[in-house]
Formats: structure tokens, C-alpha cells, sequence
């Protein structure tokens, strides 16, 4: 009987079980109200427990597992601190940088970042408070902060080098696509400028600019008398044989002057055998091998000075000539400004790139040691920094046209 009891007690234990299973309406709000976010004083970050209330959490603080990670919390506190701030800044500053340049409320972008149910949350951090995090950043230089009657506003800061590098190499790429209608008119405004200084100088009124003609309504209006002359046509009077042995000639020295320039099949030939030949020459000339060193110091470059801490910066960016090289790496420059004479190492200075025409040492790359021309400035989408195109103009490979060059392997000339 007690058997049998027990059995059938298993049996209503198994068939409640099975009443509330997986696909119950409790089941399914369970799983629905895991999913979203809790409250974050119900979050346990050693053991990225969520708990749904109080009760909850009480109940995880007290079992054996948030003890074991607790006792390795208490062994280095600090490691773990460390690691949840530095989890917490990476994913915050993250995005915002995703906000790009633009102001925005702090707290919009905490609640952001929240939306990930897995982030690190911040009483895991050193931070007390999201105004305490904000200050840090700005602190830090991560980004811009300034608070407002309606709170903390953030604005992301760029630092990553390469960024900040491609961006210089745009905005001098920008500076120097002055196109030659924008020159042209500066110059023209010069010239102007010089010659009213130059009539002012002699005692001359300059002329006044061009206005606009405009009549007043008292004067009277303006009457033009314009008489059609008739003009008679001259009569000329030619003997008609000779006027037709006069075309007949003309026609004549036309019909040989055309078959003069007419060239015959088998010149037509051989000046395309002449092309293809040069094509060919061309094609299988061999290509220089890339040598790249470390130093890109020349004679006659003109370089621009880095170094902001040599004569309180007296020199900086300034161009200069490199009159002599000296170990590879130290050029002797004649600053242009100045005509001071100054030893710099080849890490204080930078490469000057000259407008379109002027002339260029290439400086690094398969045709190291060339003299060349500036014929285009390519600025690619796809590709990371923008390149130059050059033309060689002495040496071996005279008159070749040199393509997706960087702006690092060439130099202005003197």
C-alpha cells in the first residue's frame, strides 16, 4: 500500500511537472522578463548575475558560487576593479565615437551603451557616478565636457595617430589643389593693388571701379539718327578666258597639294612597325628594384623644421634648404626666412610637396634618387592617403611616367 501510494504520488509530481512546462504562459513571461534589463542593484558583476527582485538577489548573495567568486574578489580587488573600468570606458567611448563629431547629452549616450544586457555596469567601476566618468574623460582628453543647466554634454576627441595623420595629409592635399583660375586671379588683384599704390605714389587720381548706368527720370531720352547709305558693288571687268585659266590653275596646285600630303600604304606601314617598336622598347626597359632606407636626406631639398622646443620654436615650421647631409641622418639647413645655417636631425624635419609642374626629388621608393616633375595630385577614396603622380625628367628612365606615389617619397627641390 505504501508502494503503491509512493507511485502514485511520483505519478501527480511527473504530471504537474508537465502541466507547467516549457510552453506555458508563465514560462514564456519568464523568459521574456530575463531577457530585457533589470534593475542594476539586482546585477551581480564577479558573476553577471541578473537577479528580477530583491528576494532574488538576496538568495544568489547568500549561495555558494557569488561566495568562491567573492573570496577571489577579495585576493586582488584592484585587478578586477581595473579591468571592469577599463571594459567600461573602451565600450562607452565606443559609442560615442559612433555619435562622431557632434555634442550630445551624456546621460543619451550611457543609455545607449546600457542597451547591450552584457555591459559592464558601473558599480562595477571606480566611477560613483556617471558626472565623476564624464570628468575623467575630459580629464584624460578622451573627449570634450561641459555642463549645462540640463546636464553633462559630451563631444568625442580624436587620438588615434593614424587618423590624425591621414587627416593632416587631406587637409595639405586640400591647401595645395589651389586651382589655377584662383591663382590666376589673385595675381590679376596684385597687379591692381600695385597700380593704384603706384598712381597714388605719383600723384595720380586711380580710376574709379566700373558702376552701373543708371539714367535719372528727369533727363530726356536719347535719339539716335542713323541715314542707310547705299553702297554700289564695284564692276569688274574680266576677260573670261583668262579668268577660267586662272581656276583652272588654282585647281591644279590644290589637287597636288593634297596628293602631296597623301601618304602612300607602305609609309603608313612602317611608321606603325616605328610605333611598335618604341611600344616595345618601352614595355620591356626593366623597372628599377624598390629600395626604401631609413634616411631620406638629400642636397637642394627644401624641408620644413618640426622641432618646436630648439629657440622657443623660433623655427618651426619653417622651410629651409639642405645644403649639406651629414652621417646619413643630420642635414645642414639654410633657413629661407632668416638665412640662419642649423644642424637638424632628418626626425625634426618633414618633406615640403610643390604645386603642379614644379620640381621634385623622389626620395624613397623604386626610382630613389630621381629627378622628376609634379603632374597630378591623386586623392583616392579607397586608398588610405592620398599619392602624387610625377614625370622623370633626367637619368635613365627620362620621360617615364611615374604613378601612386606617396606623399612621404617625394620632396620639393630647390
Amino acid at each position: 500500500a505504501a508502494a503503491a501510494a509512493a507511485a502514485a504520488a511520483a505519478v501527480a509530481v511527473a504530471m504537474g511537472k508537465q502541466k507547467h512546462g516549457f510552453l506555458t504562459p508563465k514560462a514564456i513571461s519568464n523568459r521574456i522578463k530575463a531577457k530585457g534589463l533589470q534593475k542594476l542593484r539586482w546585477y551581480c558583476q564577479m558573476c553577471n548575475k541578473q537577479c528580477r527582485d530583491e528576494n532574488g538577489f538576496k538568495c544568489h548573495t547568500m549561495s555558494e558560487s557569488h561566495a568562491r567568486q567573492m573570496r577571489l574578489f577579495r585576493e586582488n580587488s584592484g585587478k578586477y576593479m581595473s579591468h571592469y573600468s577599463d571594459m567600461f570606458k573602451k565600450g562607452f567611448v565606443e559609442v560615442l565615437r559612433r555619435r562622431g563629431r557632434n555634442r550630445v547629452k551624456a546621460n543619451t549616450v550611457y543609455m545607449e551603451y546600457i542597451k547591450d544586457r552584457h555591459h559592464i555596469h558601473m558599480n562595477s567601476t571606480c566611477w560613483e557616478s556617471l558626472s565623476s566618468f564624464v570628468v575623467f574623460l575630459s580629464k584624460q582628453g578622451l573627449a570634450e565636457a561641459d555642463q549645462t543647466e540640463k546636464g553633462w554634454y559630451v563631444k568625442w576627441k580624436d587620438t588615434d595617430p593614424d587618423r590624425m595623420a591621414r587627416r593632416r595629409a587631406a587637409e595639405r592635399l586640400d591647401k595645395m589643389k589651389m586651382t589655377a583660375d584662383a591663382v590666376a586671379e589673385k595675381q590679376i588683384q596684385d597687379q591692381v593693388k600695385k597700380a593704384h599704390a603706384h598712381a597714388a605714389a605719383e600723384g595720380q587720381a586711380p580710376e574709379e571701379d566700373k558702376k552701373e548706368l543708371k539714367r535719372g527720370a528727369d533727363r530726356e531720352s536719347l535719339k539716335f539718327g542713323l541715314a542707310a547709305k547705299k553702297v554700289s558693288a564695284p564692276v569688274l571687268k574680266v576677260d573670261g578666258g583668262a579668268l577660267f585659266d586662272a581656276a583652272a590653275s588654282s585647281a591644279g596646285k590644290k589637287r597636288k597639294k593634297k596628293k602631296e600630303v597623301k601618304k602612300s600604304a607602305m609609309e603608313l606601314i612602317m611608321e606603325e612597325q616605328e610605333r611598335e617598336k618604341k611600344r616595345k622598347l618601352e614595355s620591356n626597359r626593366p623597372k628599377p628594384k624598390e629600395i626604401r632606407k631609413e634616411n631620406w636626406l638629400f642636397k637642394d631639398l627644401i624641408v620644413k623644421v618640426m622641432n618646436k622646443k630648439f629657440n622657443s620654436g623660433k623655427y618651426y615650421k619653417k622651410k629651409g634648404k639642405v645644403l649639406k647631409v651629414i652621417d646619413k641622418f643630420v642635414g645642414q639647413i639654410q633657413m629661407l626666412n632668416s638665412g640662419d645655417i642649423i644642424r637638424f636631425d632628418q626626425e625634426q624635419l618633414e618633406t615640403v610637396i610643390p604645386g603642379i609642374g614644379k620640381a621634385v626629388l623622389i626620395i624613397n621608393g623604386a626610382y630613389r634618387g630621381y629627378e622628376a616633375e609634379m603632374v597630378s595630385l591623386d586623392d583616392d577614396p579607397k586608398k588610405d592617403q592620398p599619392t602624387v603622380t610625377v614625370k622623370i625628367v633626367a637619368g635613365k628612365y627620362e620621360g617615364e611616367l611615374v604613378k601612386d606615389v606617396e606623399l612621404e617619397d617625394v620632396c620639393k627641390l630647390a
